[in-house]
Parts: structure tokens; C-alpha cells; sequence
């Protein structure tokens, strides 16, 4: 038996901090600067890119920490560390993430 325990988290202000640009909607487009964008000071989460943006950044930051990507499931990372291991999954803006040792997910948790 391993004993593995999962656990679950949902990040909060997953969209909050990244930049995002759109183009000028028809009714509010400006002739003399036609080829600008506006820069949004609030994210939007109907975004498609929002989501995509946030998985880029999390996962850069789990692969700068030793984390390893699965290579049949992308959303899927892997920290081996002697004989324990630690899953995370990745779906948006919830993680779920176990190990058979319970100190390794209190540094994923301290860590995130």
C-alpha cells in the first residue's frame, strides 16, 4: 500500500496579473490611431487567451522547480524525489496534486 493522498486547489487569482491586449471594437475605433491596441487593466475570463496564458506561466514555474511534463498528458507534471513521488494536475485554474509523501505535497502547497 502507498498510502498516497490527493488533494485540491483552486487558484483564485489565476487571471489577475497577466497582460492582455485587444483590438479596438468597431464602435470605438479611433481613426487617427487605427493600428493600436488597448491594454486591459482587469482581466476578462471569456478570454481564450487567459487560460492558455496562465498554464504557459505555471507551467515555466513547475519546470523551474524540478518538476517533470508528462508526455502522454500535458497537463500533467511529475516530481520524483528518492522513492516518493508527486503528481500535479493541471486543469485551469484547479490543481490537483498527491504523493505518497505528505511532506512533499506541503511544499508543493508552500511553494504555490
Amino acid at each position: 500500500m502507498c498510502n498516497f493522498k490527493l488533494h485540491q486547489m483552486d487558484v483564485k487569482c489565476a487571471f489577475l496579473n497577466d497582460e492582455v491586449y485587444v483590438s479596438h471594437p468597431p464602435i470605438f475605433e479611433d481613426h487617427l490611431y487605427p493600428n493600436h491596441v488597448f491594454k486591459l487593466k482587469k482581466a476578462l475570463y471569456g478570454l481564450k487567451q487567459a487560460p492558455r496564458q496562465w498554464y504557459e506561466g505555471l507551467s515555466n514555474f513547475l519546470l523551474s522547480k524540478g518538476y517533470a511534463r508528462c508526455a502522454v498528458d500535458k497537463i500533467l507534471f511529475i516530481r520524483k524525489h528518492e522513492s516518493d513521488v508527486i503528481l500535479v494536475q493541471v486543469y485551469v485554474d484547479d490543481i490537483i496534486f498527491g504523493s505518497n509523501n505528505n511532506i512533499l505535497c506541503e511544499e508543493f502547497v508552500a511553494t504555490m
